[in-house]
């Protein structure tokens, strides 16, 4: 699977079916600031799916990194729907990933993966760590403006510590021009 910054594939690894994520080269880009960047996103990705399990979020497992390339456990199952409880369990997963002073900066259905064992958050590949209220409020708007059940959803989030700062800057980005 080709995304617009990785190619996803699937590896055997220590007799396991594993996924392999590869940040791919971008011509456009200067060939030293390239491998500085696909470098870094990947070892940061690696860190913030690391805190985030350490958070308590159920997120793929990292076994190995190298320069460019992620192998961690594959997570089977659906996409995020309209479930009213599990819109309040990402609402939670969401929350405890703000707590933990990450964010995701892709928090929508497609990047939470439905399962019998529960929810997943995959794809930290946007992801980086802040404390910045502004940031939480961006990610939680990511995920507003891609569900319908906001009510569900935002009853979990209430686990955020900052829920309402968070709530306020949220309104406050909304009367920006690019919201409108």
């Amino acid at each position: 699977m080709r995304g617009a910054e990785a190619i996803l594939s699937f590896v055997n690894f220590l007799g396991k079916r594993m996924v392999l994520k590869h940040r791919r080269e971008k011509a456009y880009r200067v060939p030293e600031l390239d491998l500085k960047i696909r470098s870094e996103r990947t070892r940061r990705e690696a860190r913030l799916l690391h805190k985030a399990k350490l958070a308590g979020v159920s997120a793929p497992t990292v076994y190995a990194v190298d320069e460019y390339s992620i192998t961690m456990t594959y997570l089977r199952g659906k996409k995020l729907g309209e479930n009213a409880k599990e819109l309040k369990q990402a609402g939670k997963l969401l929350a405890s990933l703000h707590n933990a002073g990450i964010i995701h900066g892709d928090f929508t259905p497609y990047n939470i993966i439905v399962n019998k064992e529960g929810l997943h958050v995959i794809d930290f590949g946007l992801g980086f760590f802040s404390p910045r209220i502004e940031d939480r409020a961006d990610d939680l708007i990511t995920m507003l403006r891609a569900i319908e059940g906001k009510e569900a959803f935002l009853s979990g989030y209430r686990a955020c510590r900052d829920y309402d700062a968070v709530l306020r800057r949220k309104a406050e980005i909304e009367k920006r021009a690019r919201y409108q």
